[in-house]
């Protein structure tokens, strides 16, 4: 498996492919991949950050890990000081084997929303991690040690934090806008049920001009580069979409894109861009 790096990304088109092949439900576990560098010029995915002519300055380091049926979990490593954070913890085992084999510290947990498959192995992971912060903005939320608000900001090494309310799926959906100062590499959000390959989450509990505003606003008003969304629906996302517009070559040709995946069993092709999710 080859090194690719958050810091790598220029993604054209609509991404995100499953681990876990989208269309089937059979578990993911342990399966898991660094986030592919995408950046122009590489021969190959396992080329690694120095290979691009990418920057030192660039630290973050993103491994997306599948789990359950079409789950995400995230671990974000920031390279110098060996600190990495987690986003959305649903089986803490295979997070920790990820983190000992990484040979960093895990500090923090990032959850996007209350729902189980995003947050229940937060308390098995505090249990196991004693001191371990884990933050979101709903009270419901499993361990939740500190409630997050709208726009705070929070600091890792080098890699800052930016926490966005983004109602809709649940009224305390929060995701995360991470970047580092003075790096030409793209930022990064993580969007938990907001956002996906060519839709979004059902919504549950806050009106459609909240979502709408979640969506087009908040999200929306971020940099057009990468997402990292909490489930893997891309093929289902897209054929519904052809359904609704028949006519939509676009939709046709991602569509197209999604079941040559299928087929080919390539692997994740996380980030996505909001160019082409919105």
């Amino acid at each position: 498996m080859g090194v690719h790096r958050v810091g790598a990304f220029c993604v054209p088109t609509v991404s995100g492919w499953a681990l876990g092949w989208a269309g089937e439900r059979t578990p993911c576990f342990g399966l898991e991949r660094e986030a592919p560098a995408l950046r122009k010029g590489f021969e190959s995915l396992g080329a690694s950050r120095e290979d691009a002519g990418c920057p030192s300055s660039a630290t973050m380091k993103v491994k997306v890990i599948p789990v359950l049926e079409d789950n995400y979990m995230y671990l974000v490593i920031e390279e110098r000081t060996r600190e990495a954070v987690a986003v959305d913890v649903a089986v803490p085992k295979r997070l920790l084997e990820i983190v000992g084999r990484e040979g960093v510290s895990l500090t923090t947990v990032l959850t996007t929303h209350h729902h189980w498959d995003h947050a229940r192995g937060n308390v098995e992971l505090a249990r196991l991690r004693p001191g371990l912060a884990v933050l979101g903005a709903d009270e419901r939320i499993c361990a939740l040690t500190r409630r997050l608000v709208h726009g705070e900001e929070l600091r890792f090494g080098a890699i800052h934090v930016r926490c966005l309310l983004t109602p809709g799926h649940t009224s305390g959906h929060m995701s995360y806008f991470l970047w580092e100062e003075e790096c030409p590499d793209p930022p990064a959000v993580f969007s938990g049920d907001a956002l996906s390959v060519a839709g979004c989450g059902l919504r549950l509990e806050s009106t459609a001009q909240q979502m709408y505003e979640s969506l087009t606003e908040t999200l929306g008003s971020l940099p057009p580069e990468t997402v990292f969304c909490g489930h893997e629906h891309t093929l289902g996302n897209l054929e519904f979409a052809q359904k609704v517009e028949p006519g939509n070559d676009h939709v046709r040709a991602k569509l197209s894109w999604a079941k040559e995946g299928v087929s080919r069993r390539s692997g994740a092709e996380l980030p996505g861009a909001f160019k082409t999710r919105l």
